[in-house]
């Protein structure tokens, strides 16, 4: 039995996430819970464990079909990894848990992202994942382009050539909202909002350009050389992809 056939088979996962929804239920109904609470509970389990049971087949075929055998899962990972998939209802996106879960399983990850991945894909639309992937693929062609018109020229810092498009940081690329905005064919004001919950996720980040709009002397003293700078601060105009932004995208595909 794999790692993750138990998971889904493992009698006291479900009930401690059976246990954990009745609890939440208790404490917000109060006495209501009491004559009404089982029938509810009872169908807030099920519809969980549906969910759990959607999102586990899917990875599993997705293990089976690849032929890869599954990898211990740190328990900080396991635990809401489990409890955070059972709530997600949206087909789309259970597909998402069931490749995140899979490559979990699969991949060498660090915990810290795997955690981090985990939360954003809890916190993330459809709509929103629309956009990081957009922008991953964006990403990867302009490494590629970088990498090919560089290839074989020495680096500025040291003697090595550019062969790897991965070699290329992931923020040193940004990329126009507006150009975003026309390419996905969401408004800008409504792609703007999507954007700050993606940055407020750490998965994406604004660029902060700095324009020097004027520059005088504090005095009419020839000795003092000191300068008064108005400068104008923008950052909303241009957008970068972090690490965690990357890792997510790639831990939620094939």
């Amino acid at each position: 039995m794999t790692g993750l056939e138990k998971i889904i088979t493992d009698p006291s996962t479900i009930k401690a996430a059976a246990d954990k929804t009745e609890g939440l239920l208790k404490g917000l109904f109060g006495k209501a819970f009491e004559e009404t609470g089982e029938i509810i509970a009872d169908q807030v389990r099920l519809r969980r464990f549906k969910n759990q049971i959607r999102i586990f087949e899917k990875a599993q075929k997705y293990l089976k079909d690849k032929n890869i055998d599954p990898q211990k899962v740190n328990l900080k990972v396991l635990a809401p990894l489990v409890e955070l998939a059972s709530y997600e209802e949206d087909e789309n996106l259970q597909d998402l848990w069931a490749k995140l879960i899979k490559n979990i399983l699969s991949r060498p990850t660090s915990v810290v992202l795997q955690q981090n991945a985990i939360e954003v894909l809890n916190k993330v639309s459809n709509e929103d994942v629309k956009i990081l992937d957009h922008i991953f693929d964006k990403l990867k062609i302009k490494r590629k382009a970088r990498a090919d018109k560089l290839q074989g020229k020495p680096q500025v810092w040291g003697d090595k050539t550019f062969k790897d498009p991965e070699g290329f940081r992931i923020d040193l690329f940004s990329f126009k909202v507006k150009d975003i905005s026309r390419e996905l064919k969401i408004n800008e004001d409504e792609l703007e909002t999507q954007i700050s919950n993606l940055v407020a996720l750490g998965t994406l980040k604004y660029e902060t350009e700095v324009d020097i709009s004027s520059a005088y002397k504090s005095s009419e003293d020839p000795s003092d050389t000191s300068l008064n700078i108005d400068l104008d601060v923008s950052d909303y105009d241009r957008i970068r992809m972090t690490k965690l932004g990357y890792v997510f995208v790639e831990l939620c595909r094939q």
